[in-house]
């Protein structure tokens, strides 16, 4: 069986559940903010990052947890891998497994089993990123098609599984338009299929390619999306909880080395592993990423009105569409 990089397991402070980092990235979207996509890690097969996993929960829990979320990076480039750390998963106990991906694998020609396979494995839910409708702006973005991965959508709604699309609104490249067209694109396979809009963060962003969207902006492609779909919410950039929850200040982050180091991280710390990572993938000093920085930080006025905007469309509706559920998921 070959291995995968393992950025770090994530233990949740709110209640017990793990995330896996996996490294690597078959995207190069040009507002990535995630230091995974470039690779790096510890190399560990399905069975040994299920072993450390399962000691990481062990040792901070005394039990395991019963949800495991699967993010990256890109958690299907391998498919062998793949399929074997779900269906591990199940194998200890977990009864929620949620994968989070751009799609393309799932969806890409001669891979048509690949989604039905995890299901059947054990995978619970998906949550898929559909970085834009129109295909010339997709390539732009991401340097692939996104054919396969609105594919994916299709295949992953006919298995049954929660499913849950999300979008970035990028102004002068994925805004109401392209947002409207997705729209009308989930509600041709089932309008109750939950989709969540978040607003491009420009600070960490690999290329600054736009500004953030305004909160009309915002409030504009949620009524669009909304009239072709029963649950629309804005969330905030990269959030895996629908409906949005309270922000949270910590968590645990445990690296997987063999003495299983624990850290409980803060805003501070993810931050200067973006610094860390500007700086070595860009060739640039730190200084220079900083001085960056300063130039497109969120004023604390947008944060307000964002929170604001949040509270308001932030939960979702009542939709009754066949093969998704309205209940919350605590992620």
């Amino acid at each position: 069986m070959s291995k995968r990089g393992i950025q770090y397991f994530t233990l949740s402070e709110i209640e017990p559940r793990i995330w896996f980092m996996l490294t690597g990235c078959n995207f190069r979207c040009r507002g990535c903010f995630r230091p995974a996509r470039d690779g790096g890690g510890t190399l560990l097969s399905p069975e040994e990052a299920l072993e450390r996993a399962e000691l990481a929960c062990l040792k901070y829990y005394g039990k395991l947890p019963a949800k495991a979320m699967i993010t990256g990076g890109e958690p299907t480039l391998d498919r062998d891998f793949l399929i074997a750390l779900v269906s591990g998963l199940r194998a200890k106990g977990f009864n929620e497994i949620v994968l989070m991906s751009n799609g393309y694998e799932l969806g890409r020609e001669g891979n048509g089993s690949y989604a039905a396979e995890l299901v059947d494995s054990g995978l619970t839910e998906a949550h898929i990123d559909i970085k834009a409708f129109s295909e010339d702006v997709h390539r732009w973005y991401t340097g692939r098609s996104n054919k396969p991965v609105l594919r994916c959508v299709e295949l992953l709604h006919d298995t049954g599984i929660e499913l849950l699309v999300q979008t970035v609104y990028i102004p002068g490249i994925v805004e109401e338009s392209e947002i409207e067209q997705i729209a009308k694109f989930l509600s041709s396979i089932d309008r109750g299929i939950k989709y969540r809009i978040n607003p491009f963060a420009p600070t960490f962003a690999y290329e600054r390619v736009s500004r953030r969207p305004t909160i009309e902006e915002m409030e504009n492609a949620y009524r669009l999306a909304s009239q072709y779909l029963e649950n629309v919410i804005i969330s905030r950039s990269c959030y895996r909880e629908f409906p949005t929850p309270p922000s949270q200040e910590t968590w645990i982050t445990v690296y997987p080395d063999p003495d299983l180091t624990i850290k409980r991280r803060t805003m501070r710390d993810q931050e200067e592993d973006r610094i860390s990572w500007l700086s070595q993938s860009k060739g640039i000093t730190r200084e220079e990423v900083l001085q960056a920085l300063e130039r497109v930080r969120d004023e604390p006025s947008y944060r307000r009105e964002l929170e604001q905007m949040i509270a308001m469309y932030g939960h979702g509706g009542t939709g009754t569409g066949t093969g998704t559920s309205t209940k919350r998921k605590a992620l």
